[in-house]
């Protein structure tokens, strides 16, 4: 049953939600959640449960606000909450305004894109909540946030440009590379490369001065499709920080794909001039790493064409990432014949899983695998296979078989 809002009953609700316990608090703020008729009185009560938002307990505040949304008076709602944010003391309150303006929806943003034109102090706030709604219509008022005096407000100002997917905030992104504020810049490039915007390198190598962007900006080398960007992939190889290290293999896997042959083989050359260091840093990505890097280390150390690469290259092949296993097998392949001449040779040295790995491999591969003879060997090895000790290991010989049928010759 809603309560009567009269003159009489707000003082007496004032009072309970001033003095009473808090099991009285909570039952009557349930009871507000049908506005009333009259407006005056519905702007009185409106204010009696913003009032009640800051409430001690989280209970109250929470009921408060599902009470509110209730109301079919959307529009003095937005205004009224999107008011209520200035709140410069209770954050408890300001807590629960904000969660009333994110769930009342895009109807709060024309009352957020007034407040924020008067810059007022809690502008941060504004432009936090702003981009939440994924609207175009806020992406110039965001874009002018980008000039503003207080760095916090620049940077949240870019972090909700970034998170857009749509063409129309590329432009402020491709300005925010040039801020002298290294987040603004970080949080530009970070939402670009979301996209997968194709820059022109002269407009992302200037941020390869500072540390905290380089991983960002060989992401956007990747992104490149030009084959320009090879070489500077290439020396981060060998960056003093992880992160660059990382991102720069991944960036250089993604690049190889969008080249052309011309271009694939300039990456292939340059991996084959890699020295011992950066070798060594790479073969530890392909044990530590995340899955992406791991599946660009694999490729890598196939395009080296590196025999001594084999054996990290048959862990690899027995990776829990079905993309990490299927590029080793394919960077195998792409080092010859003779490397999986060498896998052969290496088989029965092998343990059983590894083993297991070897004989997926075979499978997946048959179609690469050309050479009659080298095929024959391999369907011999795969046949011992199949009377392996290991359970998983002749099962998986036993599924390789069917891609080795016995030729009239054999």
């Amino acid at each position: 049953m809603t309560v009567h809002n009269s003159a009489y009953d707000l003082a007496q609700l004032q009072a309970i939600f001033r003095d009473g316990e808090e099991e009285a608090r909570l039952a009557h703020v349930q009871r507000l959640t049908q506005q009333p008729e009259d407006l005056e009185e519905r702007r009185a009560v409106l204010a009696l449960l913003i009032e009640v938002m800051g409430d001690d307990s989280w209970q109250v505040r929470k009921e408060a606000v599902a009470s509110t949304l209730c109301w079919s008076d959307k529009e003095l709602l937005a205004h009224a909450l999107v008011d209520a944010m200035s709140e410069p003391d209770n954050i408890g309150r300001r807590n629960a305004v904000i969660e009333g303006v994110m769930k009342l929806g895009p109807i709060c943003i024309d009352p957020l894109l007034a407040a924020l034109t008067h810059k007022p102090e809690h502008r941060k706030v504004l432009v936090d909540v702003l981009g939440t709604y994924g609207d175009t219509r806020v992406i110039p008022a965001l874009g002018q946030a980008l000039l503003d005096e207080d760095a916090n407000v620049r940077t949240a100002a870019m972090e909700q440009l970034a998170s857009f997917s749509s063409e129309e905030v590329v432009p402020a992104l491709r300005a925010g590379l040039r801020s002298p504020d290294m987040l603004v810049a970080l949080a530009a490039l970070d939402g670009l490369n979301r996209q997968h915007v194709v820059l022109p390198i002269a407009e992302v190598l200037p941020l390869r001065e500072a540390v905290a962007l380089r991983p960002a900006m060989m992401t956007s080398l990747g992104y490149s499709q030009d084959v320009a960007a090879v070489p500077l992939l290439v020396d981060a190889l060998i960056d003093k920080a992880r992160g660059a290290r990382e991102a720069a293999l991944v960036a250089l896997h993604r690049l190889y794909q969008q080249l052309d042959g011309k271009g694939r083989q300039l990456v292939i050359d340059s991996a084959r001039r890699l020295d011992e260091m950066a070798i060594r840093s790479s073969l530890r990505a392909l044990l530590e790493a995340t899955p992406p890097v791991r599946q660009a280390t694999a490729a890598l150390l196939g395009w080296t064409g590196r025999r001594e690469m084999l054996r990290p290259l048959v862990l690899a092949l027995g990776d829990a990432d079905s993309n990490v296993s299927e590029t080793t097998g394919q960077a195998i392949v792409q080092m010859g014949f003779d490397a999986v001449s060498v896998l052969c040779d290496m088989l029965p040295t092998l343990d059983p899983r590894s083993r297991a790995s070897a004989f997926h491999f075979f499978h997946r591969q048959a179609a690469a695998i050309t050479d009659e003879g080298l095929r024959s060997r391999i369907r011999s090895l795969i046949g011992y296979g199949t009377q392996d000790k290991n359970p998983t290991t002749a099962q998986a010989a036993k599924q390789a078989l069917v891609a080795y049928p016995a030729s009239t010759q054999d």
